[in-house]
């Protein structure tokens, strides 16, 4: 596998902008080696994964019952050259299953492990998290993607339960080579405690008003690191001095450089692209404009060795804890300005990333004019969104299929007004959709209808 890049580069007068306002739309994605030059397509790193389940009371039931059938299906999934923990929680944290090699021995005593499992009282969400990580870090496997993926239907109630201090601890993780990805079921879950642990852990946040998708959820966050081609991705802009304004619209992590911007997009799987958009102002409103270079670079996943080495304990190596050869790749592409507007399939690539990231900014501003009780800037920032999707729609620049993907703003403000059940759901699913959206997510993405 190698690291590709493509630049979408186009202009949209549709906003009233004049020739000096032009967009860059980068696509970093994992592409397939030539022959005897790396991996084949379908090999792959092995995975190295604990699933931390919440077992308070409140799981009980039909919700445990879904969280551990999907977790058996995770179990049926695995590779001879896989590891997959499972780690229950309730007021303390204990290992149900230990990230040991899944031959048919294996697989029986995870098996009669699960079937043991019941739940308890009390969430003690960072100890879940705790045994969760050191579980995949205390194992020696070259070359894994390891993770942690964690399901809660509650706040933490026991143990630590601060907000930066449970942060800290995941960053931290992160900073080993574990990345994290949280599962939010209900409506008792603290949606803004699983964004900043997703964030912190470069993972996704799920919200689910119901188990039912439970299942899907779990195979897509599997998929998506079996999927995983190269870790520590970084964009690298450089722009010449036509250019005096550059921002970059997704929420990626940013280092201004002399004349350059790096944006750190983290992991890049096979077969899905992780973008960012960017708006450039330039000096002179000439037709086109060469406007600098732009190089991908990261770390490549290496395929799972012939023999995978027993478990053991990590020596706190940065490069074995992530499971990562000392193998870079990188590519690079010139960022050119085409005359007139570019071309029209740019240029609706363009325009519907940007549709995305207004609306998520619009209203994520409502919800906090809601808070402030400025009913006037809630009207004012949703109006504003819509007012942009109708006018892509008119110009045939975005189609209405391609519409369900973005939230309905009507109904986001139904919400917003109705009844305070509802409007938290709705804050929720919003919560959710944003951080994965910002990000680019990784992996197969569920239809939010279902959820």
């Amino acid at each position: 596998m190698s690291l590709g890049l493509v630049c979408h580069a186009a202009r949209l007068p549709e906003l009233g902008a004049g020739t000096r306002d032009a967009f860059l739309l980068f696509d970093v994605t994992g592409q397939s080696a030539a022959p005897d030059h790396g991996p084949a397509a379908g090999e792959r790193a092995p995975l190295c994964l604990a699933i931390a389940i919440d077992a308070s009371s409140s799981m009980r039931g039909g919700r445990f019952a879904l969280a551990l059938q999907a977790t058996r299906d995770v179990l049926a999934s695995l590779g001879p050259q896989d590891r997959v923990a499972v780690i229950t929680f309730d007021k303390s944290a204990r290992v149900a299953v230990s990230p040991a090699p899944f031959d048919s021995a294996g697989a029986d005593t995870a098996r009669r492990a699960l079937d043991r499992l019941t739940t308890g009282i009390g969430t003690n969400l960072g100890a879940g998290w705790r045994e969760a990580s050191e579980a995949v870090l205390r194992v020696v496997l070259p070359h894994a993607v390891r993770r942690v993926l964690l399901l809660t239907d509650g706040y933490p109630s026991r143990g630590e339960t601060q907000r930066d201090a449970l942060r800290a601890r995941v960053m931290e993780g992160h900073a080993r080579g574990v990345e994290t990805s949280i599962v939010g079921l209900g409506d008792g879950i603290d949606d803004g405690l699983c964004v900043a642990l997703a964030e912190a852990g470069e993972g996704r946040f799920h919200y689910l008003r119901e188990e039912s998708a439970l299942p899907e959820i779990v195979t897509a966050e599997v998929e998506g690191a079996r999927a995983l081609v190269a870790t520590e991705v970084s964009l690298e802009v450089q722009l010449t001095p036509r250019v005096d304004r550059a921002e970059v619209l997704h929420r990626y992590p940013c280092k201004p450089g002399d004349r350059s911007l790096d944006v750190r997009i983290g992991g890049v799987a096979r077969d899905a692209a992780r973008t960012v958009l960017m708006a450039v102002g330039l000096k002179e409103g000439t037709p086109d404009a060469m406007l600098g270079f732009a190089t991908a670079r990261g770390r490549m996943v290496r395929p799972a060795p012939s023999q995978p080495t027993a478990p053991g304990y990590d020596l706190g190596v940065r490069a074995a804890a992530a499971g990562l050869e000392d193998m870079e790749d990188s590519a690079r592409v010139a960022l050119v300005l085409p005359p007139g507007l570019g071309p029209e399939s740019s240029r609706r690539r363009v325009a519907f990333e940007l549709l995305v990231q207004r609306t998520l900014a619009e209203v994520r501003g409502a919800w906090d004019g809601l808070d402030r009780g400025d009913r006037e800037a809630v009207s004012r920032r949703l109006e504003r969104a819509r007012g942009l999707r109708r006018l892509f729609v008119e110009r045939g620049l975005v189609r209405d299929d391609e519409l369900r993907h973005i939230p309905d703003v009507d109904a986001v403000e139904r919400a917003m007004f109705s009844a305070s059940a509802e409007s938290k759901e709705e804050r929720r699913r919003f919560s959710s959709w944003a951080h994965n959206t910002q990000l680019s997510f990784i992996g197969v993405i569920p239809d939010p209808k279902k959820r």
